[in-house]
């Protein structure tokens, strides 16, 4: 199913309908969830406090599988032990095989989220901003929390070996690749339908030729 809007232009006096980009229902352009969003319960790389002085952020990697623009996260933390602050969620550009330019960030209550060795529902987050995902260009996601805060990324259980970092630091800094197993995560976006945005492109340069034209006379 796709979703289709009008574009209307008023240029001296006369009205100009564009069909903007058609933009198909969202689909998965990266998940290592296994069937039914199973992923391993007991299981996940620390974020925030694991009591070792440290304060941890994780952050998986991931190629889209097809260019479009992003729609949602979905994506499984559990409380390991005590989550009274905001755990924060990141989409980023990659620098050099590690977390880069932030492109979008969600912040996630933690006292919403459930014990580990729960079968969770995955965190659903619906994006606002909406960036665009190139196919085959490498992105992140990155989670981080404070010292109040000892929180897991449930590990995935389907073989994902994408390169996966981690930070002592909160997200100052980043080793990458770490080898650890990444978590469990699903990427979701909408691609426009092939030609439309040529559509809309066309629309446009009949608009700047009529101005020329308008002032020419």
């Amino acid at each position: 199913m796709t979703h289709r809007l009008a574009l209307s232009l008023i240029v001296g006096g006369s009205i100009l309908v564009f069909a903007a980009p058609s933009v198909a229902e969202a689909g998965a352009v990266f998940t290592n969830f296994g069937p039914a969003l199973s992923y391993d319960i007991n299981s996940g790389n620390p974020v925030g406090n694991a009591f070792d002085g440290n304060d941890y952020a994780e952050a998986n990697s991931f190629l889209p599988s097809f260019s479009g623009s992003l729609q949602s996260l979905r994506i499984a933390l559990s409380c390991a032990f005590s989550c009274p602050g905001a755990v924060g969620v990141s989409l980023t550009a990659d620098n050099a095989d590690q977390p880069g330019l932030v492109l979008e960030s969600f912040v996630v209550a933690g006292g919403t989220l459930g014990p580990i060795a729960t079968n969770n529902p995955p965190l659903f987050l619906l994006s606002v901003l909406h960036p665009s995902l190139i196919v085959g260009t490498r992105y992140w996601v990155a989670v981080g929390a404070g010292l109040t805060d000892n929180v897991a990324w449930n590990l995935n259980t389907t073989g994902d070996v994408s390169d996966q970092a981690i930070s002592t630091d909160n997200g100052a800094t980043w080793f990458s690749p770490s080898g650890n197993t990444p978590g469990a995560l699903e990427v979701d976006a909408a691609a426009p339908e092939p030609g439309s945005f040529a559509l809309l492109v066309g629309g446009g340069l009949l608009v700047s030729l009529i101005h020329r034209r308008r002032r020419s006379q």
